[in-house]
């Protein structure tokens, strides 16, 4: 089946263009880059592709699962069958801090478990959601994806079954290292000091000194510990939990701090089934050869930015007064303001900021900070009259040091560790007030180095001096 005829068949108009990508799509037998820009309609033109490829089932990974509905919505219109799969946190019918150390413990006389020996309900579902509440949804859920044509869910969810392709939604954020605040830590210490003092001390050695890995040995003394507090139902393992994912992920990940914050930075990482088929509305030139796949890009109007060049000199001696004098300027010319920084920048801009890491109401005035990699700077509508980065979001150099090893071992130029996740960030925040294609805020980079980087924002961002 031709490609426009699989739109005709379901009553659809494509877009222009989306007929063109769905067919290049369509014969690229590995690896493949889809670019195109938002409200282009990347999901269809992909199910448009497999649906007429005949090149199902497959697996569809997102960084969130809020987008799931989407994507299912337009696998139903193309008379495909989905189903959105969710981890243990989201599944889990228990009443649990952590679901996952339940079921290690007591699947086999977990009651939710047990009810799957009564079989499943052999209906079409389309979510984890669906399944009845008195079943385990965890498990009951690889019933429903041994069926389903578009399987859609995280990207570090165990792989359940087979598929002809894996399609990686938002893709530039394989690319940059997923930055993680560690909240509650002080609290779950201060619990494993009363349980083990000397372990304790260890640990907070290593949060002190930002090692470069955790002795396996630590994590497994401390997992001993919580699991036994967990065993018996005690409070102290609820305040230990923090402490525990925080082992999990410092041990893939790099430790640092950040304002009196313990970060951890989760390294880049590929899908390792294929072929996939990435997606991305803000992967620039420079950026797409690293995906090592055929490159097939939608043409677009970059936007224009403006450089402030003289708010910073370098990491760590930014110019504060420099950006509280523009972010005020602003506000007088501006009634809605976004602004990205990181939290070294933030804690000294306080006395302007109206909204701080909060989404705020629909009648909104005046100007919302968030953190440059916080949970709102990728996947949030945010419209605004103006958007400012506030500094070039550089990685701290001994996060970027390590993150150079990474991309060795990812076969990419360790140099590339420079740039990439500064660009990549970039790109994510500004996206935040762009999404329509309607809209067409203010752009400002108050950063000179923005412009020794102009280049690797082509063709998506074009930037200029202010």
């Amino acid at each position: 089946m031709r490609v426009l005829e699989v739109f005709e068949k379901a009553g659809l108009k494509p877009r222009p263009g989306q007929v063109e990508a769905a067919e290049a799509l369509a014969g690229v037998e590995g690896d493949a880059l889809l670019v195109a820009p938002t409200g282009f309609g990347k999901t269809l033109a992909v199910l448009s592709a497999f649906r007429s490829s005949g090149r199902l089932p497959v697996l569809w990974l997102v960084r969130s699962l809020e987008l799931g509905s989407r994507i299912s919505g337009d696998a139903l219109r193309l008379d495909l069958k989905p189903f959105i799969a969710a981890g243990r946190a989201r599944s889990c019918s228990v009443k649990t801090d952590d679901p996952e150390e339940y079921c290690l413990i007591n699947r086999s006389r977990c009651p939710f478990f047990q009810n799957l020996k009564e079989g499943v309900p052999d209906l079409f579902y389309t979510s984890w959601e669906e399944i009845p509440s008195h079943l385990c949804r965890y498990y009951a859920q690889d019933f429903y994806i041994a069926a389903a044509d578009v399987v859609v869910q995280n990207y570090r969810r165990r792989v359940v079954g087979s598929y002809r392709a894996v399609v990686v939604d938002e893709a530039h954020n394989l690319l940059k290292p997923n930055i993680v605040e560690i909240k509650g830590l002080g609290e779950a210490l201060d619990a494993l000091d009363a349980l083990n003092p000397e372990l304790g001390e260890k640990i907070r050695g290593i949060i002190n000194k930002g090692v470069a890995s955790i002795d396996l040995d630590v994590i497994e003394e401390t997992l001993i510990v919580y699991r036994e507090e967990f065993a018996k139902g005690s409070f102290m393992a609820r305040r230990l939990l923090p402490l525990v994912r925080f082992l999990k992920a410092a041990s893939r990940g790099i430790v640092y701090r950040e304002e009196g914050k313990v970060m951890v930075a989760l390294p880049p990482w590929r899908p390792s089934i294929g072929p996939r088929i990435y997606l991305s509305a803000t992967i620039p030139k420079p950026i797409e050869d690293l995906f090592q796949a055929a490159v097939i890009r939608v043409p677009s109007e970059p936007r224009k930015a403006l450089v402030v060049g003289d708010v910073t000199t370098k990491y760590g001696e930014e110019t504060i007064w420099g950006y509280m004098k523009l972010l005020s300027s602003l506000k007088k010319r501006h009634k809605r303001i976004l602004a990205f920084a990181t939290d070294r920048i933030i804690v000294k801009l306080v006395s302007v900021i109206d909204f701080l890491d909060e989404k705020p109401p629909d009648d909104w005035r005046g100007l919302a900070m968030f953190n440059v990699f916080g949970r709102f700077s990728e996947g949030v509508d945010l419209p605004a009259d103006a958007v400012v980065m506030v500094g070039a979001p550089f990685l701290p150099p001994d996060v970027t040091e390590r993150l150079r090893k990474y991309y060795y071992r990812m076969g990419i130029d360790p140099d590339n560790a420079w740039w990439i996740p500064m660009v990549t960030a970039t790109l994510q925040a500004i996206g935040r007030a762009t999404r329509s294609p309607e809209a067409s805020p203010e752009i400002i980079l108050a950063d000179y180095r923005f412009k020794k980087f102009a280049k690797y924002f082509e063709p998506v961002l074009h930037i200029q001096d202010s």
